[in-house]
């Protein structure tokens, strides 16, 4: 491996720990309800809540499937899809589909925590994990900052651990890639962020 490689490789690494530790990074907020594809007379969305909820997909199939304007509606509990076949105007699509977003597939404002889903366990359950994780070391960062009277947090104790290992393997034992790495790492996270 080059020196550049590998400065790219910790560079890119530094980056993925700063953002477990500053808040997992800008979160990919998934929609309740989007549209995937559309044409002309036929659309297809995908609605979080549909995915393993058959009973919600018999509920909109046989509601959707009463307006006079809908020749055919697929919901599939497998993959969250709904398939709309319309012989309307664009405009009163657009009416069905705001009315399904608001109405129906409405990401709830809050979670009865008495009542988890079933769904919930597989959906969040590597979300909570990192929320759990991250927890954990916003805890031991803020023990390491209480114990050491504001002087060090776990930020800067990573970074001077790498920072004597770099040196040590750069001057002792002449690991040119390996060293200056380690010490890339140390002066990556200590360009002003911090955990708490």
């Amino acid at each position: 491996m080059s020196y550049m490689s590998g400065m790219m490789m910790g560079l890119a690494f530094g980056h993925g720990i700063r953002r477990l530790f500053a808040g997992g990074a800008a979160k990919c907020a998934e929609p309740s309800f989007a549209l995937a594809r559309a044409i002309p007379g036929r659309r297809r969305y995908y609605a979080k809540a549909l995915m393993g909820n058959d009973a919600l997909a018999a509920a909109v199939e046989t509601a959707l499937a009463k307006l006079e304007c809908v020749d055919e509606v697929k919901a599939n509990p497998v993959s969250g899809s709904l398939l709309l076949v319309y012989h309307c105007d664009e405009a009163r699509a657009d009416a069905i589909a705001d009315r399904l977003a608001n109405r129906v597939f409405a990401a709830p404002a809050q979670k009865k925590a008495d009542a988890p889903s079933p769904q919930d366990d597989h959906s969040e359950g590597l979300a909570a994990f990192g929320q759990s994780l991250r927890g954990t070391f916003i805890a031991i960062n803020g023990h390491i900052k209480s114990v050491t009277g504001g002087w060090f947090d776990l930020p800067s104790l990573l970074s001077i651990v790498f920072t004597v290992r770099g040196l040590q393997k750069l001057l002792l034992a002449k690991q040119l890639p390996s060293g200056p790495q380690l010490i890339w790492w140390a002066f990556s996270l200590l360009r002003g962020w911090r955990i708490a």
